[in-house]
């Protein structure tokens, strides 16, 4: 028997109750489990941290079918195989990766890097996703020359011992009635430091071609990457007219709605909405040029509902009211 069978044979044996979520339990989708929610798997168990991207967190998902479009990883992911299996196949900056999830099997999703897509067939299995923070890898990544780091694979059928029991036991943890939320904090803590180990041990690569600039942007912090912003910002533009939401800007970005208004305000140094207001009413000291545009049209072509709207936002912003503008030009 291999090292690998041995330890999926020796897994605790606990009660997995599928289906019942207790009230004290957060019911989220987190920062990077949303697109699970979204493509209909079932959230069954959350750590108290889930969905905070400074934290290490774990979740525990019901998979039947699953299928994800394109979206940039948040934040590294590691998933375990705790019970069921089903077929995998997913894509990302290389080659299509196709393999058949079993208990104890794991993958990885390193922050920053660009999914094509991700499909999850013949299941139903549950996997435990463990979320690990950028700046848990600060002190583990190797610099070499100053300017190359190590780089985590994007790698998914992983049969390593290690991972399996670190896997199993936070399985283990969270599935319990009654537990400490401090005391599975701090597991999840101690066991985040050495799951970072075992990946930077393990799991890296120093070939960095073919790397998106996503994920560089990832842990340097600098936001969104220049496609991107420009893409948002383009459909910002062609859109003025009408209620621009912040699933719309996050959608075109390929990002979740938290992490793109984050990364939006690191590249633009202000808020979405707040740029989009920003926008609007440059525009309507444009079109305040034209004398034969009432106030009523122009707040049509920005974006506001009235023409009493952008006076109040015009006057906010500029100073004026968009009367005493017009009469200046």
């Amino acid at each position: 028997m291999s090292a690998a069978s041995s330890v999926a044979a020796s897994r605790p044996s606990y009660p997995l109750k599928f289906g019942m979520m207790p009230q004290d339990d957060p019911i989220i989708g987190s920062v990077a489990g949303s697109k699970y929610i979204k493509g209909g798997s079932e959230l069954i168990k959350a750590s108290s941290k889930s969905g905070d991207v400074n934290s290490v967190c774990a979740e525990i998902y019901q998979h039947n079918h699953l299928n994800c479009i394109s979206f940039v990883q948040p934040v590294t992911e590691i998933v375990i195989n705790v019970s069921g299996s089903a077929n995998f196949r997913r894509r990302a900056d290389g080659a299509e990766q196709k393999y058949l999830s079993q208990v104890g099997s794991a993958s990885i999703c390193p922050a920053g890097v660009e999914v094509r897509y991700l499909h999850i067939e013949a299941g139903p299995l549950k996997l435990l996703h463990f979320y690990l923070p950028t700046d848990l890898f600060g002190a583990l990544q190797s610099v070499g020359d100053g300017t190359h780091i190590a780089c985590l694979l994007y790698k998914g059928g992983i049969s390593d011992p290690l991972i399996q029991s670190i896997g199993f036991a936070v399985a283990e943890e969270l599935m319990q009635e009654e537990r400490s939320e401090k005391v599975t904090q701090m597991l999840l803590e101690s066991f985040g430091v050495g799951l970072a180990a075992r990946l930077m041990q393990r799991y890296t690569r120093n070939d960095q071609r073919g790397l998106s600039q996503s994920y560089f942007d990832a842990y340097s912090g600098r936001g969104l990457d220049r496609c991107r912003l420009s893409r948002v910002v383009e459909f910002i533009q062609e859109n003025l007219e009408t209620d621009i939401s912040l699933d719309d800007l996050a959608k075109i970005a390929c990002l979740s709605v938290f992490h793109f208004c984050r990364a939006f305000k690191t590249a633009t140094g202000a808020s979405p909405f707040r740029y989009i207001s920003e926008v609007r009413i440059a525009k309507a000291k444009t079109l305040l040029k034209d004398p034969y545009m009432t106030i009523d049209d122009i707040a049509l072509s920005t974006g506001f509902s009235s023409g009493a709207n952008l006076a109040r936002a015009f006057k906010k912003t500029v100073g004026v009211s968009p009367t005493q503008y017009r009469s200046k030009c």
